[in-house]
């Protein structure tokens, strides 16, 4: 699981939940992409202003299937989506499948 926002160093990552709750996931206009990984300063996605408020957070459903472009896709760079794992409350379980393309 990745708890925190981020990018994949792929070309693409096809994802889908078969249980629990879905991948997280934000649009491109609502990144401060400066505020990833380390840019952060160590604060939750929430306090970093990584993004301007909880509603522009998308949550992929159960059984959907998403391919994210990640930062390898040619001429994406920069420009990966910024997803997460959600969290899952105590007792839930979550069964996930992603396959990355080479």
């Amino acid at each position: 699981m990745c708890p925190k926002f981020h990018t994949d160093n792929v070309a693409c990552r096809l994802v889908t939940s078969y249980s629990g709750p879905g991948t997280q996931w934000l649009p491109h206009h609502c990144v401060d992409r400066s505020k990833l990984g380390a840019g952060s300063r160590g604060l939750s996605d929430a306090d970093s202003g990584l993004y301007p408020a909880a509603s522009d957070i998308n949550t992929l459903q159960t059984h959907h299937v998403a391919l994210l472009k990640g930062e390898n896709w040619e001429g994406n760079e920069g420009a990966g989506l910024v997803h997460r794992s959600p969290a899952v409350a105590p007792g839930q379980q979550r069964l996930l499948l992603t396959l990355d393309f080479l």
